[in-house]
């Protein structure tokens, strides 16, 4: 026992001589994740809604009707428009409380109907960027859409503008149906157009997603771990051929411990800083998140358990190598597909049905679908037990494995 714990404290003395390599250890997970949190952080929010000051001065029915045009129902609202008169608009927008403000002149909307030219006035707020933006592009679009009514539909609109003709108040009957007969067939011939064929939205619950909807952040954080771990792993299970250049692992052949300890010493530093990179990451990502931190312990034992288990592997990839660069290669072009198809770079949530499904049946992203389960409150005791026993069982296959060749032709080539 004594020769154990000498083994594990002179390997972390030996990291703690190479602060770089434990900085980026500690640091990959929060650099990935700090960027990925700062492009889709606001994807889950609201979008913005822009403040918009109307001052109508075109009075009537149809400059009040324009007016309302760019309000929508409240569940679904795309701008929040308030009447208000122009001076008084223009003092709060020199005071920022709004995002623009859009004059209508008088007789615009008559105007408009006559294609006649007209202006409208609109001032934005110079101290925001997307709302004012989206008000100009709303008014685009409104543009846009009384050009093309003009093409389509002009002398009948100018018609009813001008009104009865004759000096009368009221349109005659012929008038009238002539009139209706003639948008009538307007809207006929641009019905293909302006009513397309109603796309079916049909609604599929997944019955294997429970609890509340993840957020695209709550997604990447357990696989950046994982590969943070994997990397870690990767990177310490080199070091025996540091240490058997450098004579270390010839000489501990000499004594009377045995290399169970030897190799057991080398865990245990290893888990110890897969311990203090693995607490960085999950407490940075957890408090962004707002994760209970309670459910911090096991999840941190979890991720060390796991990470122990790849650094077991990788250690017994590089104890089969004929070089270092050898078992450096060897490592990368099984940690690659690995990484790639077990969720690390991409959540399974993105990625295709088949895909995912073949993932989730790899060593990593089996064990990240259980870290998921313990961070996001969905884990079963008995299934978490279980997976548990299947660490312990495959720890103990593959450090009976890499004991065997580091003793029998590692330690002594």
């Amino acid at each position: 026992m004594w020769f154990l714990w000498n083994a594990a404290e002179k390997d972390l003395r030996r990291h703690a001589r190479d602060p770089v390599a434990l900085t980026l250890w500690a640091g990959i997970p929060l650099l990935i994740g700090g960027l990925i949190a700062i492009v889709f952080g606001g994807l889950d929010r609201a979008p913005p809604t822009p403040h918009l000051l109307v001052a109508n001065e075109d009075t009537g029915i149809l400059g009040d009707l324009f007016a309302r045009a760019f309000r929508m129902s409240d569940n679904q609202q795309f701008l929040r428009v308030e009447q208000v008169s122009r001076d008084a608009g223009r003092e709060r927008i020199n005071r920022g409380e709004a995002s623009a403000l859009l004059v209508i002149p008088a007789g615009f909307v008559s105007a408009v109907l006559k294609e006649e030219p007209t202006t409208l006035l609109l001032v934005t707020n110079p101290s925001q960027r997307i709302g004012p933006q989206i008000v100009e592009e709303s008014l685009g679009i409104v543009a846009d859409g009384a050009f093309y009514l003009h093409r389509v539909a002009g002398a009948e609109l100018r018609e009813i503008v001008r009104g009865p003709p004759g000096g009368r108040r009221t349109f005659s009957n012929e008038e009238i149906t002539r009139l209706s007969v003639a948008i009538n067939k307007i809207v006929g011939r641009l019905d293909k157009y302006l009513f397309p064929p109603v796309i079916r939205v049909e609604t599929v619950v997944d019955e294997q997603q429970t609890g509340p909807k993840l957020s695209i952040v709550e997604l990447f954080l357990p696989g950046i771990l994982f590969m943070a771990l994997v990397f870690i792993a990767e990177g310490l299970s080199a070091d025996v051929w540091r240490e058997r250049d450098q004579g270390t692992l010839r000489r501990a052949a000499c004594t009377p411990a045995a290399t169970v300890a030897l190799l057991g010493g080398k865990l245990l530093a290893g888990a110890v800083v897969m311990f203090v990179c693995g607490l960085v990451a999950l407490l940075a990502g957890m408090t962004y998140l707002g994760t209970p931190l309670g459910r911090l312990p096991l999840a941190l034992t979890w991720s060390v358990c796991a990470g122990v288990i790849f650094l077991l592997l990788l250690l017994l990839i590089q104890l089969h190598a004929s070089s270092q660069r050898a078992g450096g290669v060897l490592s990368n072009s099984i940690l690659m597909p690995l990484l790639f198809v077990g969720g690390s770079f991409f959540p399974f949530e993105a990625m295709p049905e088949w895909m995912a499904s073949i993932g989730r049946w790899t060593p990593n992203g089996w064990a990240l679908g259980q870290l998921k389960d313990i961070l996001f409150g969905r884990e079963n005791a008995v299934a978490l037990a279980i997976a548990f026993a299947v660490l312990l069982f495959l720890g103990a296959v593959l450090f009976v494995l890499s004991e065997l060749r580091l003793r029998r032709a590692f330690m002594v080539k």
